[in-house]
């Protein structure tokens, strides 16, 4: 491509104009000066993002007295587009299109666009090569533009940052409001800061700075809350004087920029989610207007640091000041425009609300439920003795008369023996002594005799009791001997639980808070754990009126009787039973927990 051959500027003041990059400008110096490194070009555009917003605009035309050449426009666009230098030959042969995109950390800031004129291709190499020499200047402008708007985004940064921390570090909200102004008027260097907050759509003036040597006349007092009013309506910062591009209505700030002697004014609205909640207004001396930098500095210092001083400021109202404001809040939000989506459903919970209190329903009471046994029968021991025989247990089912368990009689029947030997003597022995006429010793043998009698019975009493028989067509439950057998049992112990195999009730465990709505022979349906998808009619028998503590809650025990026996049904099954009462109107079937808990509760505070 050869060597660049680029020399520096030909004059001091050219120098010193590529040199100062804020001079207004200074983009027409530097395409001036890259122009007369190449004399063969014909017509040169410069398109700048200084602002770094991602909309670019022509910042320099040469020669000055040209135009903007509809080939360059459509040059430039291209490099846009693809990011990269761009060589385009035109119709006629001699000339050319040259355009150059100049990146800054990355990101395309500039493009350079050229018609110029070349005999072949090695010289518009050259040509480019000379243009992203030169471009070294226009990246330092844009540069150093970019660290001064970092750095002026930093300075912005610490100064909210300060500011947040002072406001939060004051004990309530009215030191906070005054140290608010304070700082806001040593930031910006404002004579007078005024901070005002809006109250039933009216803005009231709250805190002024102290540094201010104003009067606190009326006159001036409304001048200045027509003023910070007229940027609350508009929710836009006003500036006074006003700046080229500044399209506000500004009527109220020049007749309080006039009551004072011509002021410099700037009122900057405080928004929070759409609601404007206050202003604050700033004044100093006309030759000092305030400038964008300034404006930016301020929005962004009331933008943080006064959400920080509207939450104290709402801490500090009473309870129901604060309540009526957050039912307004909420209220504005739905009668007002926009938010579809909060309006759709009131409009929903109104529709179900008016179809729930319209509508009427079935009032059923749930209970937890298990299925009992309509009799339970204990096989207890008759007498001490060994367990001999018992193979059956918990859930078997049995016939009535079906041997449950059988205890050892063979010491019994050895007693027996011994008991009929003695009643065979002392009647031998009564017959003998009748036979002498021995009155005395007569008696004292029938005395025996009767004696041994007694004994015999017993004994046959009880071996006739050694075999436990079922008293009836049962389910055994509970009890299992099979590991006992050949022990010691007690008279009294109860050795099996029987339950008829048919004959069923339903216990209910009903909740205190609805005992009440219970009588007896109403109807109701129980689900069992085990059967969920069947479902069994009952129909209640008794309310047992003692209540019970059951898993800590306090439960009344209703009992019922099934319609129609299933087979499915076995005892110590549990489910979820609900009892039919009435039909009622759904939402006071809803909100009768609610309702009955509020009435104890005021009950218990005001009686």
């Amino acid at each position: 491509m050869g060597v660049i051959t680029a020399s520096l500027p030909d004059s001091v003041q050219q120098l010193n104009g590529l040199l100062d990059t804020h001079h207004e400008n200074w983009h027409f110096t530097w395409l001036e000066w890259l122009c007369s490194q190449l004399p063969q070009v014909r017509v040169a555009l410069v398109v700048a993002d200084e602002a770094q917003s991602g909309q670019f605009h022509s910042v320099a035309v040469w020669p000055e007295e040209g135009g903007q050449d509809k080939l360059l426009l459509d040059a430039t666009e291209e490099t846009l587009k693809k990011k990269q230098p761009l060589i385009l030959p035109l119709n006629d042969g001699k000339h050319h299109i040259g355009s150059y995109p100049v990146f800054v950390d990355g990101a395309l800031r500039a493009v350079v666009t050229l018609m110029l004129s070349a005999e072949d291709e090695t010289e518009l190499h050259k040509a480019l090569a000379l243009i992203e020499y030169c471009a070294g200047w226009l990246e330092l402008r844009l540069s150093r533009n970019l660290l001064s708007v970092v750095a002026r985004d930093n300075q912005r940064q610490h100064i909210v940052i300060d500011s947040i921390a002072y406001v939060l570090g004051e004990r309530d909200f009215e030191h906070a409001a005054l140290r608010f102004v304070n700082l806001m008027g040593q930031n910006l260097d404002a004579e007078r800061v005024v901070l005002g907050f809006v109250k039933n759509a009216e803005l009231e003036v709250h805190s002024q700075s102290d540094s201010s040597g104003h009067s606190k006349k009326h006159e001036l007092v409304k001048l200045t809350t027509q003023a910070m009013q007229e940027a609350v309506d508009q929710q836009e910062s006003i500036l006074w004087p006003e700046l080229d591009d500044h399209n506000r209505v500004t009527h109220a700030h020049s007749q309080l920029a006039s009551e004072k002697g011509q002021r410099a004014l700037m009122t900057v609205p405080l928004v929070d989610k759409e609601s404007c909640y206050g202003a604050v207004l700033f004044d100093r001396p006309s030759e000092h207007p305030f400038t964008r930098e300034e404006q930016l500095t301020a929005e962004a210092l009331t933008n943080f640091v006064g959400v920080v001083l509207e939450e104290k400021r709402q801490s500090s109202l009473p309870l129901y000041a604060y309540i009526f404001r957050s039912i307004k809040n909420q209220l504005s939000l739905l009668l007002g425009p926009g938010h579809l989506g909060r309006k759709i459903t009131l409009f929903c919970l109104l529709l179900l609300s008016i179809f729930f209190s319209l509508m009427p329903g079935h009032y059923n009471i749930s209970a937890d439920a298990v299925i009992e046994g309509a009799e339970l029968r204990s096989i207890v021991v008759p007498y001490d003795g060994y367990l001999q025989k018992a193979t059956l247990r918990a859930g078997d089912t049995l016939k009535k008369g079906e041997l449950l368990a059988e205890l050892d009689t063979r010491e019994l029947r050895l007693q027996l023996m011994s008991w009929v030997n003695q009643e065979a003597t002392s009647r031998r022995k009564y017959e003998e002594a009748l036979a002498r006429s021995e009155r005395t010793q007569v008696q004292i043998n029938k005395a025996q005799s009767q004696r041994a009698r007694a004994e015999i019975e017993l004994l046959e009493y009880q071996i006739s009791q050694a075999a436990m028989k079922a008293p009836f067509d049962a389910l055994i439950v509970s009890g299992d001997l099979s590991q006992r057998i050949g022990t010691l049992v007690r008279q009294g112990d109860v050795l099996f639980e029987l339950s008829p195999r048919s004959d069923f009730r339903l216990a209910m465990y009903v909740d205190e808070f609805r005992i009440n709505d219970i009588r007896q022979g109403q109807t109701g349906q129980l689900v069992l754990s085990a059967l969920p998808d069947q479902k069994f009619s009952f129909n209640v028998t008794r309310i047992n009126p003692m209540a019970e503590v059951i898993e800590g809650a306090t439960v009344y025990r209703v009992e019922a009787d099934f319609e129609n026996r299933d087979e499915m049904l076995r005892v110590g099954l549990e489910g979820v039973s609900q009892i039919y009462v009435d039909d009622r109107l759904l939402i006071s079937i809803w909100t009768r927990g609610l309702i009955d808990w509020m009435k104890l509760w005021l009950w218990r505070f005001w009686g």
